[in-house]
């Protein structure tokens, strides 16, 4: 098999899915789907039952899974050798972050990186799943937890505090004020089942339990927006929340939750001048704003 078989084979072999293996492609599933029709006529065997719930591996399949996993490893390796020498602060550079730290932390401050570092071009991510660093899924990531795991190096860049709020009328419709903590009577958003673990969900869970839920959704996005349009209490990081007119914070992160913000690189990709200018660019702009 070449290198791009061993892509596009295990994109599926992990996904289940050709959809969400060009995603993480960057390419159609038509194309996915071609290319592995092509590696299962190269090797004259079917590596994939395709099922209506997606695509799970064959006997066959299983069999070369931790072969290419071998090969892909070591080509990941090659790759980040070379990147790591690379001192030249020129060329892509993918960042990883959340839907809100993306658009509110990053975003707002991209003129200034573009000024300092025009030969960088910048590729952000924003999405709740984890990517994976050491399969080159993205080249930095700013996380919420510090990783236990991997060959990773990993920098506190601040922190990213988040407090209980409601929209001014609904407060007022409720008899609700600042550092009132009975939920008894109250709707609240949250996350859908999946992200229930996430950024508030388990604070809910715990000080919320007897609350209905007006609203499950996997957006941070719309956690604000549904709470700005007044249909219950949702719990928003404070950057974002303070300065919405229309919002009233009822509990400060004291109270709520506070998370550190970490950036999380490669150790083979801690000497490439793009990436390491882009930790540092992205670590200052963190701590300047005290998320």
């Amino acid at each position: 098999m070449e290198w791009d078989d061993v892509r596009y084979f295990l994109a599926v072999a992990r996904s289940g899915s050709l959809i969400a293996a060009g995603r993480v492609l960057n390419t159609s599933a038509a194309t996915v789907a071609r290319r592995v029709n092509a590696l299962e006529g190269r090797l004259g065997a079917r590596l994939f039952d395709r099922k209506q719930t997606g695509y799970a591996l064959t006997e066959s399949g299983e069999a070369i899974r931790a072969r290419a996993e071998e090969a892909e490893e070591a080509m990941l390796a090659v790759e980040r050798e070379a990147l790591g020498r690379d001192l030249r602060p020129t060329g892509k550079v993918r960042v990883a972050a959340s839907d809100d730290i993306a658009a509110h932390v990053v975003a707002p401050h991209l003129p200034e990186f573009r000024k300092l570092y025009p030969g960088i071009a910048l590729e952000l991510v924003a999405q709740m799943n984890l990517v994976n660093l050491t399969r080159r899924e993205a080249d930095l990531a700013i996380r919420g937890a510090r990783p236990t795991g991997g060959d990773l190096v990993m920098r506190r860049a601040g922190a990213w505090p988040f407090g209980l709020y409601a929209s001014k009328a609904y407060a007022g419709a409720h008899a609700l004020r600042p550092g009132k903590r009975n939920f008894s009577q109250v709707e609240i958003i949250t996350w859908t089942e999946e992200w229930a673990h996430l950024r508030g969900g388990p604070w809910l869970a715990e000080h919320a339990s007897t609350a209905e839920v007006a609203l499950a959704s996997d957006s941070r996005r719309v956690h604000h927006n549904a709470c700005k349009a007044g249909i219950g209490l949702a719990v928003l990081p404070c950057l974002i929340a303070d300065r919405d007119p229309d919002l009233i914070q009822l509990l400060p992160p004291a109270d709520v939750l506070s998370l550190d913000l970490w950036l999380v690189v490669h150790r083979d990709l801690l000497r490439t001048a793009r990436v390491r200018a882009v930790m540092d660019f992205l670590h200052d702009v963190i701590k300047q704003q005290d998320c």
